[in-house]
Formats: C-alpha cells, structure tokens, sequence
C-alpha cells in the first residue's frame, strides 16, 4: 500500500507523525488545508501508484482558531491567508472552536472524496491528549521542506534543533506562503529554516525563498537556508 498524509503543520504532531507514518509521502500545511495543495496531490497519486489518503486534522489547532478569530471575532487576516483558508468557512455553521476543527475535518475529507472516488481516502484526527510532548520552551521555529518522508528526527539532529519546537510546512513555497506567514505572525515562529531537496530546481527554489525572506525579514523572523546535503552531514 502506498499512502498519502495529508497533516497539519503543529510542531506538537512531529513525533506522532514520524513514528505512525513514518513510510508515507507526506505533505503538511495549515490546518491540513486541501485546497492549495491539491495539485500536488493529484501529482502525487499519479506519479506515486498512492492508493490510501489520510487526512490528519487535530484538536487545539492554531489554524482554526485563526479561523475562528477572524470569522467570530472579527480579527485581522491577510487577503492570501482569507484566500488560501479562512473563506471557505464561511458558510459553514458553527458555534465554537471545536466546532469548527470537526467541521474541517468533514470538508477537507469531503474535498478528498470528491477529487479521488476510486481509491481509499480516510480521516484519522489526532487528539493531543493522547500525543505525549515535551514541555513547550516558547522558542517556536518553523521549518519548511519538500514533501516526502517525514525524517524530521535527521533534520532535527542535524540543525540542532529540538523536535517540539518546530512547525513543518511540506510543500512547495510558491503555494505555502500564507502558511508561511500564519506560523511566523500567529504561532511566534522567530527563526524560518528552508531546507532545499537535493531533487529541487535551484533556481525555482532560490526565486522562492529570496521572495519569501523579503516578507518574513520584515515581519521579525530570522530566515535561514540549508540543502539536505549539507544538514546530512550531520546526520550520523
């Protein structure tokens, strides 16, 4: 069986993630957000014989309450994070936070359903009552790579960096910005590492993340760059 995730990006799911799925091609954004990175999925199923989708949301999700935020209380939002996110809630009936994480999880399956009828898609949500994570030293960071296997602990190891602390985005930058930007301005990730797949376009890539740092570097954050050759050095 080959297996598609598609999780969000909360630093609390990192060790969950790796050690549950740690087989699957994985891509993470916000929210386990479908829309944005379905052309990537449908590239994925395609290319990569996927027969099993799974769709990991999660209680106390920093992107739904974002969400919720912004359509209950009236809180500030970028027009892309509206775009990406926040709008296609809208319409949606809910009265409380936790409303609104279950609702998510029938959307997104929903959206799955539609665009795959012909193989299996399921939704498996996390509680983070059962999720064991290390004491939080408010020292968030954000890492940003490409989708794939999720061996965040060589990246981790190889970056110094401890696992808990750690937002994933895995997705290409172009479509993850808002993202990007919801964990640096939202979530207080201070430090952005890109960690480049030796299997990426340089050029893409560098255009990429020049653009992306411009945004970040002004909000605050201090925007790093590595190749997974150089962090493998360090993976022993």
């Amino acid at each position: 069986m080959e297996e598609l995730v598609i999780c969000c990006m909360n630093r609390r799911l990192n060790d969950f993630l790796e050690d549950k799925y740690g087989g699957a091609f994985v891509v993470r954004n916000a929210g386990a957000n479908v829309a944005p990175l379905m052309p990537l999925i449908k590239q994925a199923v395609r290319e990569k014989g996927i027969d099993t989708i799974t769709l990991v949301t999660h209680d106390d999700c920093g992107a739904m309450g974002k969400t919720f935020a912004v359509i209950k209380k009236g809180a500030e939002a970028t027009d892309e994070l509206k775009d990406e996110l926040i709008n296609q809630f809208k319409a949606v009936k809910f009265e409380t936070r936790n409303q609104l994480e279950e609702k998510n999880t029938e959307l997104q399956l929903s959206a799955l359903k539609r665009e795959f009828p012909n193989i299996t898609v399921q939704a498996k949500p996390a509680k983070m009552s059962d999720i064991k994570v290390p004491e939080d030293n408010k020292e968030h960071k954000l890492l940003v790579l490409g989708p794939g296997k999720p061996e965040y602990s060589k990246i981790f190891k190889g970056l110094e960096l401890m696992h808990s602390q750690c937002y994933i985005v895995q997705a290409p930058i172009y479509n993850a910005m808002p993202d990007i930007e919801l964990a640096v301005k939202d979530l207080h990730a201070k430090e952005v590492f890109f960690v480049v797949s030796d299997k990426d376009n340089p050029r893409d890539v560098k255009r990429d993340a020049d653009t992306a740092s411009l945004k970040l570097t002004r909000l605050g954050a201090e925007v790093k760059r590595y190749d997974t050759r150089t962090v493998r050095k360090s993976f022993a």
